[in-house]
């Protein structure tokens, strides 16, 4: 008896934590977890950047050649969830994410995905605006200004850390009715936060950078 109560007493504890829900990390990760939540192709950045640095650092390490095609991540998944958002967008955050991930990681740079978005997360309520309770708009904000930002060939702009998202204009949406008027600062504020990632990622790859997507 004195055995078996001990026995039972971890058999039950065990079958609690497997079916305890589990906590994805980055939706609590201190100054950007409101990005995350927000913007399913921020997190999936978040993801795919993580991922990333670890494998271009083991390539490197190993006297690997540097991988430059889509083709030659089929080794990396990105995990996704529904609680992440919509799933498209997720996927192709991680995508990008793991582009810019793996050439730090693979030249030896810093890990700089958290201050990137910590960055973009300032001042950012982590709950929906009541124009768009999905953050359908302020996610589709975000993945074009990221696009946006990379690929930007205007004037100079200032490193990240000194752009001022207040001054950046939302020029790719375009209001064709009322509700689409009502939606505008969410997907602008997403916009101008994911123009100032593509922005950062673009000065440290170089102004050619090119998504992963695009080089299979």
């Amino acid at each position: 008896m004195y055995v078996l109560v001990p026995l039972l007493f971890l058999l039950l504890a065990n079958i609690a934590i497997a079916q305890a829900p589990s906590t994805e990390s980055h939706l609590c990760e201190a100054g950007s977890s409101a990005i995350f939540i927000r913007s399913a192709f921020a997190h999936g950045y978040r993801h795919g950047y993580e991922d990333g640095y670890h494998v271009g650092n083991i390539d490197i390490n190993m006297g690997r050649p540097p991988r430059t095609k889509l083709s030659q991540f089929r080794d990396i998944t990105p995990h996704y969830t529904p609680e992440f958002g919509a799933r498209k967008s997720f996927e192709a955050g991680f995508r990008e994410g793991l582009r810019a991930g793996y050439e730090d990681g693979f030249v030896g740079r810093m890990f700089r995905a958290v201050q990137n978005v910590r960055l973009i997360a300032n001042a950012l309520d982590q709950n929906a605006a009541s124009t768009d309770p999905s953050n359908l708009y302020f996610d589709q904000g975000f993945s074009t200004g990221y696009d946006q930002g990379l690929h930007y060939t205007g004037n100079a702009l200032p490193a990240a850390e000194r752009l001022d998202m207040r001054f950046i204009s939302c020029v790719q949406f375009h209001p064709g009715s009322k509700q689409d008027m009502a939606v505008q600062g969410t997907f602008c504020d997403g916009y101008r936060r994911g123009f100032v990632l593509g922005h950062a990622d673009a000065v440290i790859l170089g102004p050619e950078a090119l998504s992963l997507a695009a080089r299979k």
